[in-house]
């Protein structure tokens, strides 16, 4: 039996069987990388599933983690940087500058609302029957009129 042989790689040690370890023993290190305003993040330094939610979370260990990772993201000299990161690609998953997903997608409409010049659109939701829609129609129609809507 021939001898396996590892190459030491990004993520470590990675067997020398095909094309791929090699291609992946020429990415240095990640400490090694210039990434610039990510070096920076103290995000590096912790726990990355803080950030990332694992498959079947439950709420509450979800609200736990994500209050874990926000207080990081307070107190991180990049955070606005990564923000502007996370809104630009845009980035699915994850905590990124101090924001859920969902945080993020509101963000961003909020954000194209602002530059579009004006107000964002806003649908009413129509609850009840039938028949308390017709007669909130009556009301406004009767408003315009000057006249009144018996109940």
């Amino acid at each position: 039996m021939a001898q396996q042989t590892t190459i030491r790689g990004a993520v470590g040690p990675i067997p020398a069987r095909s094309s791929s370890a090699r291609t992946a023993a020429r990415i240095p290190p990640i400490a090694e990388l210039k990434l610039g305003w990510q070096e920076r993040g103290l995000c590096q330094s912790g726990d990355a599933t803080v950030f990332f939610a694992p498959d079947s979370e439950r709420i509450r260990e979800r609200e736990k983690r994500e209050a874990a990772a926000k207080r990081v993201c307070e107190e991180c000299p990049v955070r606005q940087q990564c923000l502007e990161h996370a809104l630009a690609l845009p980035e699915q998953f994850g905590i990124w500058g101090g924001l859920t997903e969902l945080e993020r997608a509101e963000e961003g409409r909020r954000r194209r609302g602002a530059t579009s010049g004006r107000a964002p659109v806003v649908v009413p939701i129509r609850i009840g029957t039938q028949r308390d829609r017709g007669f909130a129609e009556a009301q406004a129609q009767a408003s315009r009129e000057g006249t009144e809507v018996a109940a």
